[in-house]
């Protein structure tokens, strides 16, 4: 493992499509973003596309020092300690390998893998590398899911007995949209519980608890689309599923995702309630959360405004804005775990957790029965 005390950073991004440039944008700002963070430590070096000219334009845009095809050829680069893999799902597995054996931190896209088994997989090898390793569960870094972390530890709920969630995205609604990576088992590992819902499985669990046991539908509304040369293909995974759940505390959840919700606009809707009141945030405002306790003289829904992050300078407090800054502040996590030598929060154990929600979701689903935790 390399020395993490007072470490120079060398960043290598694989992957140059659609959220690998979110990630590199986070890799650039995030140290003039964050007091705590010196640019001139955190150098932007490689960036690996299959197809050269997507990691071509990239690296040019953000100022990484050269763009490549070669995985192997930025992987042992000498120069770079640090990778995010943010590759299709099937494409997660082989670089986190490489990269655990070369004894360099890792940040990975969730989730981990295809499947359970992968992600476990995954989770071992970097453990055993004794590497810092990150995973993209975002909403953690909402200031509305911090505060609502702190005021559940503090007992403001008191017994939790609901979990609530709803995500959507509405893309897929349209049916001549053609089919793309995201509507392939094979390459996605599931649809829209997989690519959307894992974030609120996640949530659950850090804000809650372990889950116990879980039961689960899905469904797929459109399953044939064409291709981009005009033949018909197969939809493999849902286009919406619903989970209900219980936690080890007693608590109940419950989880939609979908894609095909016009309208919802990324309103992402997260509710918990328990015998003191209740907690209520949306994705659409990261910075903003609702809250009712019974306790109160005047018991009402108050709407309190949060700053962000200790030691943030950008997103200044009176411009405050939403989904991509949760990235920056991923990757300010991910950097100052390797310059303390610590680990990482969330990390390869979150994300495999959280892949295990979702194969029991998907093991219900298809044998129309609770799943028990643990699997």
């Amino acid at each position: 493992m390399v020395n993490a005390l007072n470490a120079k950073i060398g960043f290598g991004l694989i992957g140059a499509g659609g959220i690998g440039f979110v990630h590199a944008w986070s890799a650039k700002v995030a140290p003039l973003s964050f007091e705590d963070l010196d640019p001139s430590n955190i150098t932007l070096v490689g960036v690996y596309n299959r197809t050269l000219s997507k990691a071509e334009r990239l690296a040019k845009r953000f100022g990484f020092k050269y763009a490549t095809s070669d995985l192997d050829r930025v992987i042992k680069d000498s120069e770079i300690n640090a990778f995010c893999v943010a590759l299709a799902n099937a494409f997660h597995k082989d670089p986190v390998l490489k990269i655990s054996d070369e004894g360099k931190h890792v940040l990975c896209e969730k989730p981990l893998g295809l499947n359970y088994e992968e992600a476990e997989e995954m989770y071992k090898a970097v453990k055993s590398a004794g590497i810092v390793h990150a995973v993209a569960l975002v909403m953690r870094f909402m200031p509305s899911v911090i505060y609502a972390k702190q005021l559940i530890k503090k007992g403001f709920l008191g017994k939790i007995y609901h979990f609530r969630a709803v995500v959507a995205h509405s893309r897929y609604v349209n049916p001549d949209l053609p089919i793309e990576w995201r509507m392939k088992k094979s390459i996605a590992g599931g649809g829209a519980l997989a690519d959307i819902g894992i974030h609120l499985m996640d949530l659950a669990r850090f804000l809650v608890g372990e889950l116990r046991e879980v039961s689960a539908v899905t469904r797929t509304f459109i399953e044939r689309r064409k291709t981009l040369d005009g033949k018909i293909d197969y939809v493999d995974v849902e286009d919406a599923g619903l989970m209900i759940f219980s936690f080890e505390n007693g608590a109940l959840g419950y989880i939609e995702a979908t894609r095909f919700g016009p309208g919802f606009q990324e309103l992402d809707r997260i509710e918990i309630h328990g015998s003191k009141g209740m907690i209520r945030f949306y994705l659409e405002n990261p910075f903003e959360i609702f809250v009712y306790s019974l306790e109160d003289e005047a018991p009402g829904v108050k709407r309190i405004i949060l700053k962000p992050w200790p030691k943030a300078l950008w997103p200044p407090s009176k411009s405050i804005s939403g989904w991509a800054f949760l990235f920056v502040k991923l990757m300010h996590e991910f950097f100052r775990a390797i310059i303390e030598g610590r680990e990482a929060s969330p990390n390869f154990y979150d994300g495999l957790k959280a892949q295990e929600i979702l194969e029991a979701a998907y093991i219900s689903a298809k044998e129309r029965e609770w799943i028990r935790l643990p699997l």
